[in-house]
């Protein structure tokens, strides 16, 4: 018998058959074994089904559909209302698990009085793998409310998620961000570990809601509305900074001066960069010709 503990993974998909498929292995391939498997399909119209039926046949998945597309969320709550697992976390269907990921996340999570563990990603890009580690650690709502620091997806009890209502279904982006913020706001702190365990693929030929700035910003104020009484000034300096980089806009010196501080610092720094590289290179030029 199977002592450790009944961990839900929820994937939601639409129309991405070939996609979910690798996803799918990647959880069938992981190293615990204690796994319920729930696939939110959000009124596919290609061969999804047709594609993941002998999986459901066998009951190595649990299945459930919109008849018409409603949304990441609107599936991803559907499965969590169905979940038998102590234990839950999320899969995006254009993502895959590395193999030790859920045996990491309980290991840590187990005991831990955290909120939710989630690991950092590795973005698989056509240039290599990027490791996005830098921020790894305890994360308090303080930490994230300067930005997610928890990334797309945690490992949580699912009564937990639950007791938050899920996912936010009239958000268009933001989703995930919104989430682990009331989730934080309301069991504690979360955290996250340093090694890479989650691999997030930038060039798929697909869209990805963090891509569509049209959504982000809709998303983003709906994001503000719902939280900005938790903020002080300096949140809301890393908020404005947000808002600068989805609006594409340009960040001066003194903006910078002024945005800048602890909570934010690589991405202001990071944006202020690049938003200025010609004029950064041509300082250093004229510092060089004198």
């Amino acid at each position: 018998m199977d002592n450790t503990p009944l961990v839900s993974v929820y994937i939601s998909t639409h129309n991405r058959s070939q996609l979910l498929l690798r996803a799918l292995n990647s959880v069938f391939n992981q190293s615990y074994k204690n796994i319920e498997i729930i696939v939110g399909d959000d009124g596919s119209t290609d061969n999804t089904f047709n594609e993941i039926k002998p999986y459901i046949d066998s009951n190595r998945i649990r299945y459930v559909k919109n008849k018409t597309p409603k949304g990441a969320c609107s599936v991803r709550n559907l499965a969590i209302n169905i979940a038998e697992g102590e234990y839950i976390t999320g899969l995006d269907d254009d993502d895959e698990f590395l193999p030790t990921r859920i045996e990491e996340l309980v290991t840590h999570f187990t005991g831990s009085g955290y909120s939710c563990v989630t690991a950092s990603i590795c973005e698989r890009t056509p240039a290599g793998d990027i490791s996005r580690n830098f921020d790894a650690g305890e994360v308090s709502l303080d930490n994230l409310l300067h930005y997610d620091v928890l990334g797309n997806q945690v490992l949580t009890r699912t009564s937990y998620l639950k007791a938050i209502g899920g996912f936010d279904e009239t958000m268009p982006a933001f989703q995930d961000y919104d989430t682990w913020v009331r989730l934080v706001d309301k069991f504690g702190n979360g955290f996250k570990l340093k090694n890479c365990s989650y691999i997030l693929y930038s060039n798929h030929g697909g869209e990805r809601i963090s891509e569509n700035n049209t959504k982000r910003i809709a998303g983003y104020k709906i994001f503000m509305d719902k939280h900005h009484n938790k903020m002080n000034k300096r949140h809301l300096d890393s908020m404005k900074l947000l808002e600068l980089r989805l609006t594409n806009s340009p960040y001066s010196l003194l903006s910078f001066i002024k945005l800048t501080h602890r909570g934010n610092v690589f991405s202001s720094l990071a944006y202020f960069i690049n938003t200025n590289l010609f004029w950064l290179k041509n300082i250093f030029y004229r510092v060089r010709t004198k």
